[in-house]
């Protein structure tokens, strides 16, 4: 079983067990919202491009409430246990990140989160590179990431004001797709400001 289907199947018992209200980390969303959400990116691909693009994202806000509706909670889960026929050649190119950031979005707002093992660390760990390139290239300055697990460290851009980022791969994940995580940041205070200015949400 590979890290995205640990995470899927996880996900989707910690969802059953806590019911379709429980809190999550992502805005105002309560779990129905989440399992809506993840439901339409494998199933309805019509919906796929409200989810990046804004001019599109009251077509996926519509499909989203209306295969809650139609489908229910325990539907609904029952579908994203299972990924959608188009998606499952692709589960563990786009599904490391995304699953493994909304299980800890669901088990953070309710008290919780995971130890990861040093090989599923690793498996973040591009994930975390391609994040911090991705706010790096609208921060434009310098940043030193340092995972904390093994003392790896990666330089990106240029600037005599550099961002001290150190953290273990999970945790910079979180923190470079727009969430509160257990990270060291330091540097100058415009710089840290901009940079963090600098990462998108997913």
């Amino acid at each position: 079983m590979t890290f995205a289907q640990r995470q899927r199947t996880a996900l989707v018992s910690l969802m059953r067990d806590l019911g379709p209200f429980a809190p999550t980390k992502c805005g105002q969303w309560q779990t129905q919202d989440l399992a809506a959400h993840l439901y339409i990116r494998e199933h309805r691909l019509d919906a796929l491009p409200g989810i990046g693009l804004q001019r599109f994202a009251g077509r996926t806000e519509r499909i989203q409430r209306e295969s809650l509706h139609t489908l229910g909670y325990p539907g609904l889960l029952d579908a994203v246990e299972r990924p959608g026929w188009i998606m499952r050649p692709l589960d563990r190119l786009v599904n490391t990140s995304e699953l493994f950031i909304h299980h800890e979005d669901v088990l953070r707002a309710n008290g919780g989160s995971q130890t990861l093992s040093p090989e599923e660390q690793q498996e973040l760990w591009p994930v975390a590179v391609m994040l911090a390139r991705r706010a790096n290239s609208s921060f434009k300055g310098r940043v030193l990431l340092t995972r904390t697990d093994t003392g790896k460290r990666l330089e990106l851009g240029r600037g005599n004001r550099p961002v001290h980022v150190s953290g273990p791969p999970s945790e910079l994940v979180l923190l470079l797709s727009g969430r509160d995580a257990e990270v060291a940041v330091g540097g100058e205070p415009e710089a840290v400001e901009a940079w963090r200015s600098a990462i998108s949400s997913l």
